[in-house]
């Protein structure tokens, strides 16, 4: 069974406060997706998460000493 069809079996089964829910919460997923998509290839996240910005380095510094 495909994943839209299993949406639309469980879809089926919930009351109108459970779908107003739902509805709520797959509006919400849709407009994040968005912004979390222009947000990742951004170039200051691109920076953000980049090897040369990585702190746990320096953080982690004394652990990674005693090992």
């Amino acid at each position: 069974m495909s994943i839209r069809q299993e949406l639309l079996n469980a879809i089926e089964q919930l009351n109108d406060d459970q779908l107003s829910t739902l509805l709520d919460l797959a509006l919400s997923l849709k407009s994040a997706k968005k912004s979390i998509h222009s947000t990742v290839e951004s170039q200051a996240y691109q920076d953000w998460v980049s090897p040369e910005n990585d702190i746990y380095d320096e953080v982690f510094a004394d652990e990674l000493t005693t090992r």
